[in-house]
């Protein structure tokens, strides 16, 4: 009888228990999962973005999978040195609607610099000018005909992409917006951009601007350059003028009474921001023939980016395509490559743990074999499974000698220029090498003995 009870109470205990531990671990599973909904909505829309394209971008990478921008061309350079990190079709010119205000900036930044211009000059507004600012297709803010305004105003008006603005701005640096053209035309081909097509200084087709635009040509020519070209532009402006990620930064300026808005929706406090990249500049452009472009800088960990994005399909002024794009280009290139920082007076041998034998070849030298060092600081972007590498190890011109360098050399000298492996450029860009130490010119019993042993 006992052990009739005792089976029925042990039965009893089996229920409870079976019954309550899924109810426990029900219960806590419904704490974490609240816990978890509770952080997730205490992340702003623009964390959850960001980690949603990390998510994709480390399956991309994971896989070995290209990254497919929709865009009709594309590009990603280091904002130094011009290695190329990310290309699509970058070298096809397209047109590039107000992102031609950074060329027509940039050369009036120029004409600053000469003491040409300066801030405070002022420019009359003509009727062209003004009736090109109260057209409703183009405008912005209007430019009051007969009114004064300084080059400085308009250079914020070009910049938040007023487009009388920056044809003002034109006519005010060279006396007339047609001559101004001719000064961007210029201005590419002093960057080494032989191909561009430049009409305007904001962008509009020829025809569009009127009386403003060349008469002898036809009203549907518009300006075109590449990605690539958008780029060069992009790096000599921040080389020269750094001073503009200011005002390219910045998310409203001031024209006399009105406010104007920054169309770049990527800076800090805008909807399409990415809370891990800091993106402060610089030019959004659009329209019927350009789609929606942007070229665009950003930094993370001190290393700074040029990207553009040519030719995305877009559905209105308030589709933000052209930055989706965009942020998917930077998410992709930041994962995807790590920094080898080259320091002066680094051995190259260990440098590449002896990948390269880090020597040259100094035939009549005391020493046969000079070691290298890199001659100046660099940053190189490498691929996140590659190693560090040169290649195409070449003496400079000047000291060529039988295969290798003319001795006497100084330490410190640099004596060649040497590639990094699996690198490209936009531009050349070589790595400079120097010797790692003195070596004299060998005498002349030296010379012979090496000379008659170079026969054998």
């Amino acid at each position: 009888m006992f052990f009739k009870h005792f089976k029925k109470v042990c039965l009893i205990v089996m229920a409870v228990f079976t019954i309550s531990t899924p109810l426990a671990v029900t219960a806590n599973n419904h704490k974490t999962n609240i816990k978890t909904q509770k952080v997730s909505k205490n992340l702003s829309k623009q964390d959850k973005n960001s980690q949603q394209l990390d998510q994709q971008t480390n399956h991309l990478i994971k896989n070995n999978l290209p990254l497919n921008l929709q865009a009709k061309s594309a590009l990603a350079v280091d904002a130094k040195t011009g290695q190329i990190l990310y290309a699509k079709n970058a070298d096809q010119a397209l047109p590039t609607a107000s992102m031609s205000k950074l060329l027509s900036i940039y050369v009036t930044l120029q004409a600053i610099q000469a003491h040409k211009i300066n801030w405070d000059t002022k420019v009359k507004i003509t009727p062209a000018l003004h009736a090109l600012s109260v057209n409703p297709e183009y405008a912005n803010v209007e430019l009051k005909a007969g009114h004064e305004y300084t080059i400085k105003q308009l250079y914020q008006a070009a910049i938040y992409s007023e487009n009388a603005g920056a044809m003002a701005m034109g006519y005010g640096v060279a006396g007339s917006t047609q001559k101004f053209a001719l000064k961007m035309r210029q201005a590419v081909k002093d960057l080494g951009i032989n191909d561009a097509q430049i009409y305007t200084a904001c962008g509009l087709t020829n025809g569009e601007v009127g009386s403003l635009g060349f008469k002898d040509v036809d009203d549907n020519a518009e300006n075109k350059l590449s990605a690539t070209d958008m780029a060069i532009i992009s790096m000599n402006i921040l080389k020269t003028y750094p001073h503009i990620l200011k005002d390219t930064a910045a998310n409203t300026t001031k024209f006399e009474n009105n406010t104007m808005l920054n169309w770049n929706w990527m800076i800090k406090g805008r909807s399409e921001a990415l809370p891990d990249i800091k993106v402060d500049g610089l030019k959004t452009g659009t329209s019927d023939t350009a789609g929606a472009c942007f070229t665009g800088t950003a930094v993370k960990n001190n290393h700074r980016v040029i990207t553009v994005v040519m030719g995305v399909h877009h559905s209105g002024q308030y589709d933000p395509s052209r930055f989706v794009e965009t942020q998917k280009l930077l998410k992709y290139v930041y994962a995807k490559y790590h920094h080898v920082n080259l320091a002066p007076n680094q051995s190259v041998s260990e440098m590449t743990e002896g990948r390269n034998d880090g020597n040259i070849y100094v035939p009549n030298g005391k020493n046969e074999h000079l070691s290298l060092s890199f001659a100046d600081k660099q940053d190189i972007w490498l691929d996140n499974n590659q190693q560090f590498n040169l290649q195409k190890i070449q003496p400079l011109s000047n000291l060529k000698y039988k295969g290798g360098i003319d001795a006497p050399i100084d330490k410190g000298e640099v004596v060649a220029n040497a590639q990094v492996k699996g690198t490209k450029y936009i531009t050349d860009s070589n790595v400079k090498l120097s010797a790692s130490k003195d070596d004299d010119k060998a005498n002349i019993f030296v010379r012979m003995w090496r000379s008659i042993m170079s026969l054998f």
